[in-house]
Formats: C-alpha cells, sequence, structure tokens
C-alpha cells in the first residue's frame, strides 16, 4: 500500500533541490507529524519544509489576530446595542447569537456580495414571492418580526465588522476576506514556493488563494482523489475535487486504489454498547506488528469512554487524537451543582438562602472526601430536619474548618464569584486537604485554567448580571474543552475522529457508528438564512456538508485492505438504527463483497434464584428478643407483604433512609393528624360529650396543628407552596373527625375513652411457648354504651376490605391483602384480655372521606365480638408467629415457596 504522504515526499525531492524554500501548507496541524517522518526517511541532517495548517496561513496574510469565542460575543453585544434601540438582554442575546455570527462567518468567508443578501432578505417582493401577494405586510406581526431581525443583522454585521476592524481583530470568516483583500500584496513580497496538500471543499476564499497563487507560479496542488468517486459524475465523495480538476491543468493525482481487492465488513448491533463490546474482540485479534497500521474511527466522538474501555490490555501503545469531553466528568458535575447553588439561591431562595438539594449534592460528592466527617454530618442534619433553605451563616459556622465553607459564601458580584471558585481550586491545588486521583488532579488544574479564562474575559465586561447568565456562558466554553491524552502518534494504535484522518492511510480501519445521521449528519442546519437562499447565493448547505463527510470517508477506505464497519441496528434516543447510505452505496455501486455480520451479546441465563436467608442461631437470638418485647400488628402485616424487609428491619434493625421532604410525605401527615386528635381529646377523656364541647377544641386545633407540623416537620417550611395545601387538608382532615363526633354527641350519649391507648399482652402459642403482643390503640369510644376501637386511616379505605368470612380467618395470617382486618383482630387480642365479655364494635375510621365515618369489620356479617374473637383466630395467628420464630423457616420473597 503506497501512502499518499510519501507519494508527495518523493515528487518533492526530485522536484524541488532546495526545501528551505518551500511552505507546505496542510488541513490541519495532525499531518505535520508524519510528513516530517517520512521526510526523514530519505533525509539525513538536512533542514525540513516549513509546516503551515491552512487556517494559519489565511491569519498570515490577513494581518489580523483571530478574537476567541467568548470576546466575539462581547464584542457582538456592543456592537447590538449600537444598532438597536431596546436590546436583549446578555442572557436572550446568547441564545441566537452563535447561530447568526455562524451565518456571518459563513458570508465573509464564500466572498457573497453582503449588500445584495441582507438587501434580499428584508425584501418585500422576496416575502411577497414566498407567501401571498395580497399580504399587508405592516399588519402582519411574524412577517414584521422577520423584517425587524434582518434588517437588525444587516446592521450588526457592519457594526461588528466595523469594531472588529478598529481593534486588529477578526472571526475567521473576516479573516478570509481580508485574506483575499491582502493577496496581491501579500504574492508581490513572497519569495517562498507554496505546497498545498490533500485539500477539499474548499471556501470561495481558501479557493481563490490557492488558484491565485497557482496562478503566479507561487504554488502547487496535491490531490488525493481516487478514480472510483472522482470519474463518476454522480458520486457525491468528488463533487469538489470535480470542479478543481477542471481548473488545474497540472493535476496530481488521481489514483486508482478504491477498486483493489479489500475485506469490507458491515456488523450491525442492537445496542450502541454493543460496538464497544466487539471492538474489544477484533482488536484482540489484530497481531503486535500491526498496531501501527490499525485504525479506529469514532464518527460519534462522545462514544470515546466507551471505547477506551474496550481496548485490550496487551496494547501498551495507543494513540487517542481526540480529547475527553471535560463537560462529561464527574468533576463538571459537581462544579454544575455549584453554580446551580447561587442561581437557587436568586430564584428559590430569594437571594439569601440555598436550597438543599444543592447543598447536598456539594457535600455528598465523591471526589473531594475530606478526613474529617463535618461536611457528611451536616448533609445527615439537613436530611433529618428536613431543612429545605439554610443561610449562609448556618452553612459556614457547621462547615468551620471544611473546604467547602467559601463555596457557601454569597459573592457581592459574578466577578468575585469567578474568582472565589478560582482561589478555591487553587487552594485544592496546593493543600493536601483531600487526596485525589491523577485524572482528577488533572481535571482540577483544567478547570482552573477554565475559571482563568472566565475571570479575564469578564474583567473589561459588564453584561452579565446574574448568575444565570454567567452559567449559561461557562456551559458554552466548557463545551469546548478537553483533557488530551498523551500518546505517539507514530506508533501504536490509533483512537481518531472522522475528520483527524485527513491525509492518513492506514491498513486496517475500524469504523464506529456508522449510521444515517450521524455519518453523513443529514440534514442539520445550524442557520438563520433560509435553505433556499443559502442555495441561490452559493453559501454552502448540508448537501456540501454531507459530500465533505462523503470524501473522507471513501478516501480513508481507498488504501484500506481490511474494513470493519460497525452501526447501531436498533432506534432510540441516539439515532434512527438506519446504517449509513455509504454502506448502501459501496453494497450497490462499488462491486466490493461485503461480509454482513449481526453480533449479539452472549447472555448466560442463571436459573433465578431467589434470596434465602436462614436463620442463623444469632438471627434467631434477635427473633426472640422481638417476641419477647413484643410484637406489633405492622411488623406483622409487614412479615405477609415481604419476608426480606422484615428481616430487615427487624433483624437488622435496619430504617428507611431519612431524606429531606421538600413536600410533606404520607408518614409526617399521618403523625400530625393523629398526635393533634389525642391532644384535643385528651381533655375530655371518659366523659360525656355534648356539642359544646368541641368549640374549645375547634379553637385550639389551628394552634396544636401547627405545633405538630414543627415537631415531626422541623425546619421545613409548611405554610406555602403543595405544603399550605397537605396543611389544609391534614385541617380539614381534624375538622371532619370534630364536626361528626360533635353531630353524634348531639343524638347520641357519646364519650371518647382512650386515645392513643398503649396496650400490651401475653399469648400462649400452639407449642406452649408465650409471647408478647403490643400495640397502640388509635381510639376507645362508647356510643349509646356500645364501646367501639377504631383506628384513623388518612389513605384510601375500602369497605369491601374490612368484610370477612371465617372460612378466610387463615387467609388473614397468611396472605398480604388483609392487613386491616388482622390489624383490627390483634387489637381485639390486647383490648380483651382485659375486658373478656365486653362486646365491642372494631372499625377503622377514614378520615380522607368526610361524609364517611367509623367502618366497622364484620365476620359473617357480625360486626360485635367478644373474647370468642381471639378463640377463633387463636390457631391461626399462633402458626403465623411461629412460622417466623421456625428456625427450619428460612427467610424468603415468596412464602408460597417456603409454604409448599
Amino acid at each position: 500500500m503506497g501512502k499518499f504522504i510519501d507519494k508527495v515526499v518523493e515528487d518533492l525531492l526530485q522536484t524541488h533541490e532546495n526545501l528551505e524554500q518551500i511552505r507546505i501548507i496542510l488541513p490541519g496541524n495532525r499531518p505535520k507529524l508524519f510528513f516530517q517522518n517520512a521526510f526523514k526517511k530519505h533525509l539525513r541532517n538536512s533542514i525540513l519544509p516549513e509546516f503551515v495548517s491552512i487556517d494559519d496561513f489565511i491569519n498570515e496574510i490577513a494581518g489580523l489576530q483571530r478574537i476567541s469565542q467568548i470576546q466575539l460575543w462581547f464584542q457582538a453585544y456592543e456592537s447590538y446595542q449600537k444598532v438597536v434601540d431596546k436590546p436583549d438582554e446578555f442572557s436572550n442575546f446568547l441564545k441566537w447569537i452563535p447561530t447568526l455570527l455562524q451565518d456571518f462567518d459563513d458570508i465573509d468567508s464564500s466572498l457573497v456580495d453582503s449588500n445584495y443578501l441582507f438587501e434580499y432578505l428584508v425584501s418585500t417582493e422576496r416575502i411577497k414571492k414566498w407567501g401571498n401577494e395580497n399580504l399587508d405586510l405592516n399588519s402582519n406581526k411574524l412577517v414584521s418580526n422577520h423584517l425587524f431581525f434582518w434588517k437588525m443583522a444587516s446592521d450588526l454585521f457592519r457594526q461588528l465588522k466595523t469594531d472588529l476592524l478598529a481593534k486588529g481583530f477578526a472571526y475567521r470568516g473576516l479573516m478570509y476576506k481580508k485574506a483575499v483583500e491582502n493577496l496581491d500584496n501579500f504574492i508581490e513580497n513572497q519569495s517562498h514556493h507554496f505546497v498545498f496538500v490533500g485539500l477539499n471543499a474548499l471556501s470561495q476564499a481558501e479557493k481563490k488563494i490557492v488558484f491565485d497563487l497557482k496562478k503566479h507560479g507561487k504554488a502547487s496542488l496535491f490531490w488525493d482523489a481516487d478514480a472510483y468517486y472522482l470519474n463518476n459524475p454522480y458520486q457525491e465523495a468528488g463533487v469538489f475535487l470535480r470542479n478543481y480538476k477542471e481548473q488545474d491543468p497540472d493535476w496530481k493525482w488521481t489514483f486508482d486504489e478504491f477498486s483493489k481487492e479489500k475485506n469490507i465488513e458491515v456488523i450491525s448491533f442492537s445496542k450502541r454498547v454493543g460496538q464497544a463490546k466487539y471492538l474489544h474482540q477484533l482488536l484482540s485479534k489484530i497481531p503486535e506488528d500491526e498496531w501501527t497500521e490499525t485504525l479506529v474511527v469514532l464518527t460519534d466522538e462522545t462514544f470515546l469512554p466507551a471505547v477506551l474501555s474496550s481496548i485490550p490490555s496487551q496494547i501498551d501503545r495507543v494513540n487517542i487524537t481526540m480529547g475527553f469531553p471535560l463537560n462529561k466528568s464527574s468533576m463538571a458535575y459537581f462544579f454544575r451543582a455549584v453554580f446551580e447553588l447561587q442561581m437557587n439561591r436568586e430564584k428559590l431562595g430569594k437571594g439569601k438562602l440555598f436550597y438543599y438539594k444543592n447543598v447536598i449534592d456539594i457535600l455528598g460528592n465523591q471526589i473531594f472526601k475530606e478526613s474529617s466527617d463535618v461536611a457528611n454530618q451536616l448533609k445527615k442534619d439537613i436530611q433529618f430536619e428536613n431543612r429545605i433553605f439554610s443561610t449562609s451563616e448556618f452553612l459556614i459556622e457547621q462547615l468551620k474548618d471544611s473546604l467547602y465553607a467559601d463555596l457557601f459564601k454569597i459573592p457581592p458580584s459574578i466577578r468575585e464569584f469567578v474568582d472565589l471558585l478560582l482561589q478555591w481550586t487553587h487552594r485544592l491545588m496546593r493543600e493536601a486537604k483531600v487526596e485525589l486521583n491523577n485524572m482528577d488532579k488533572e481535571f482540577l488544574y483544567r478547570f482552573g485554567l477554565l475559571f482563568t479564562q472566565l475571570k479575564e474575559e469578564l474583567q473589561d465586561f459588564e453584561g452579565i448580571q446574574d448568575f444565570k447568565t454567567l452559567y449559561v456562558l461557562y456551559t458554552k466554553l466548557l463545551q469546548n474543552e478537553t483533557i488530551s491524552f498523551v500518546g505517539e502518534p507514530l506508533e501504536g494504535l490509533q483512537v481518531v475522529g472522522l475528520l483527524e484522518t485527513r491525509l492518513l492511510d492506514f491498513k486496517n480501519i475500524i469504523m464506529t457508528s456508522v449510521n444515517d445521521g450521524i455519518l453523513p449528519p443529514g440534514r442539520v442546519e445550524n442557520s438563520f438564512i433560509p435553505f433556499d437562499i443559502r442555495r441561490q447565493m452559493s453559501l454552502q448547505t448540508y448537501t456540501e456538508n454531507d459530500a465533505i463527510f462523503a470524501y473522507h470517508f471513501y478516501r480513508l477506505l481507498q488504501r484500506a485492505e481490511s474494513i470493519q464497519l460497525l452501526y447501531n441496528s436498533e432506534a432510540d434516543a441516539l439515532g434512527t438504527g438506519e446504517k449509513s447510505r455509504f454502506i448502501t452505496q459501496i453494497e450497490i455501486e462499488s462491486g466490493h463483497k461485503i461480509n454482513h455480520k449481526s453480533a449479539a451479546a452472549k447472555f448466560h441465563a442463571q436459573k433465578n434464584q431467589e434470596l434465602l436467608i436462614p436463620k442463623t442461631p444469632t438471627i434467631l437470638n434477635r427473633l426472640n428478643s422481638w417476641a419477647e418485647n413484643g410484637i406489633s400488628p405492622s411488623s406483622l402485616n409487614n412479615y405477609l407483604r415481604n419476608p426480606i424487609e422484615f428481616y430487615q428491619q427487624r433483624v437488622l434493625g435496619l430504617s428507611e433512609f431519612e431524606e429531606a421532604e421538600e413536600t410533606v410525605g404520607a408518614r409526617i401527615l399521618g403523625n400530625v393528624v393523629h398526635e393533634t386528635l389525642e391532644i384535643l381529646y385528651t381533655p375530655h377523656l371518659k366523659k360525656i360529650l355534648i356539642p359544646s364541647d368541641f368549640d374549645s377544641m375547634f379553637k385550639n386545633l389551628e394552634f396544636q396543628l401547627n405545633e405538630n407540623f414543627k415537631k415531626h416537620y422541623k425546619s421545613g417550611e409548611f405554610k406555602s407552596g403543595k405544603n399550605l395545601l397537605i396543611y389544609k387538608i391534614a385541617q380539614t382532615f381534624v375538622e371532619n373527625v370534630l364536626k361528626n363526633d360533635q353531630n353524634l354527641s348531639g343524638k347520641h350519649e357519646f364519650s371518647i375513652l382512650e386515645m392513643e391507648l398503649k396496650s400490651e399482652t401475653e399469648l400462649e402459642l400452639n407449642s406452649g411457648r408465650k409471647v408478647k403482643l403490643k400495640g397502640v390503640i388509635d381510639r376507645i369510644d362508647s356510643v349509646d354504651g356500645q364501646k367501639r376501637i377504631i383506628d384513623y386511616k388518612t389513605g384510601t379505605v375500602k369497605p369491601d376490605s374490612l368484610k370477612v368470612k371465617s372460612e378466610n380467618f387463615e387467609r388473614i395470617f397468611s396472605e398480604s391483602g388483609f392487613d386491616k382486618p388482622l390489624q383490627l383482630i390483634f387489637y381485639a387480642y390486647l383490648y380483651h384480655a382485659k375486658f373478656a365479655n365486653e362486646k365491642v364494635v372494631y372499625g377503622i375510621y377514614p378520615l380522607k372521606y368526610p361524609k364517611k365515618e367509623v367502618i366497622p369489620m364484620s365476620i359473617d356479617n357480625e360486626i360485635l365480638f367478644d373474647a370468642g374473637l381471639i378463640e377463633v383466630t387463636k390457631t391461626d395467628l399462633s402458626n403465623l408467629i411461629e412460622e417466623i420464630l421456625d428456625a427450619t423457616i428460612p427467610f424468603q420473597e415468596d412464602r408460597e415457596l417456603i409454604l409448599e
């Protein structure tokens, strides 16, 4: 395989004796090292030609300084303020100016008559031709806005150009236009000979510069074209080269490499991650002496992290040309939380309070871990105390000696916030408060550089007044930052993006994500100028962009011998699942034999083994303590729902993680309602109530409700937003109980005997063993002498769930769907242990339904029960408890499997 660079070098050595007079102009910087290496193969102790990228070459001719992206935005905003009476705020300006600046770039680099273009864009005749000829332009707001925008864009284009040139700056397109204007003077003063190598898809400015230099005998042109796509007028890969060949009578060269025999495999995958797994297999089979001749091309560079983990360990020499995106690092998420902390202070915290989620995100990060536990303890306190908002003073006081303390300061200005972040990163790099791995140290260093740049750029710009706008600017800077990998570009496996393959040739090509919408990108328009006008004005559109990608694709393949093209065949959020049309073109048009494969992951399906926990002596000791200290109805229902959960809570003593509740949850709502009712009724226990007795309860209701919310919701705010609605619901629950009871007291002899009564009793099991039963009865009352034992429920209660058939007693104590009857029967054990002969009604008070009173439990349509209820259920209850205590029955999620 003869490489293009080697052929160019051989030609130059034959035609030029003095290499010092040659300047080689390349599409980018990456091929420079390969050219130098090719020259060294033929020369010893000789001065090599100078290598320059075409962008640097154009900048040299223009004689201007290229402006940075962020400075261009700032300058554009200053120019924008000069041409409009009521300018957008900078945050809104940033939403549309990058696209408009791209259009400005295209206009200048394409040498379009900007005056004619903008006049045409605001032409009323054009709009009438496009729409309705009878359209009244002045009365149509959409059209008026359109005309205003392009009038503003025209003025901004001219003003920005004036302002930039006055300072000696230029954006890329303007640089190219000024280079064309300076070209004649440049040619007159040049003694060098310029060699342009491997160019394609030149802008009009580049094209004029290149061909004018050749016309004056100052340049030679080397083209890397293949007959397959150059001689076929329908092949989009040769669109630009066919045009250049007509203008270059000394055309060098047209090769015939693509038609040579090749091993081409097209492999489909159902998921994108499968490509990375398969890549590992492909690379493992490549012999060591071919690593340097192997190229992995990522058409989608976001795929890099997955590819890095797929490189076999035996390949110890890898060169990765693309950087790891800094915005994908875990540290980027940390600093996002720091920015969001200040943004939400402005948005939610009235400028003074920090939002708990941002605080927890910062304190709970896994990168900057301190030796002290102060940050972790503060995080737990915030969650436990429901501290939704915290002051800066409180957080700094709690974090006295912590590295996080400075992050919770309220900065007086945007600039001082950026400086705070810069000083914080510098302090972390100097001090040894936290241990960072080498990668995180590099990330921290790069974020320090980013904050330094941000600080310098903001020095003379007053347009950013809030943290939201600053964050937009920060993210736009961050998305262009990468961490470069250290590697040897001339040795080992090469991992590159498609655009970095220019001029390079490899024997083995593995290309990932060869999908439609990625290669080529397809109809992606980053322009305000309509497609038809771009075509009419010879501005580049997505069709030319597709042709550029087609050239890179075919040029890379033309000298390769082994080619693997991998694509995702399943539609998902990342793509349509369609293979690239370039693959279809090769299949139909190229004449090459294509080997198709469909790769699928191998799954070794293991029998699903349910979690099984045997009862060890230690576990049995815990269970015995549980039985001796008191068995509650909730623990029995817990076991019936899920024995594993019972084991975790009752044996291991694990409780649910305490999260700060921004919205009052069902648990807190239930506790507040229960305790409020207990406090209101306690002064009136065991006395016959009359309607007037409830007056004092209604008066005291709001105070007690507030106190209980403070007790259970702690520092949480419950008098605003959703929590105010929940507060009102709790108030309604209590009021409805009081109203119903007040109404009851007016018609019947009514008294409340007990509230939240703690009870316990002893139960002898079938085996003779004695255990303790305990529970809290929400309420015992009496209506016309009939006692009722009542359980309050704030959730949904279906009346049918309390209708029980005697033949279902066993199911109550063996299945999970009878939690309410089980609880009420359990109360019967507690109550009838002392009052065996009393007949009692057991029921649920559904607080959720204001018009419903107590729903009694019925067994075979009977609602009055005495101690006989214990006798008919004792065996089944005993069986359940003995099952829990049985050493031979393990804890398992599916109890039916155990019992079988």
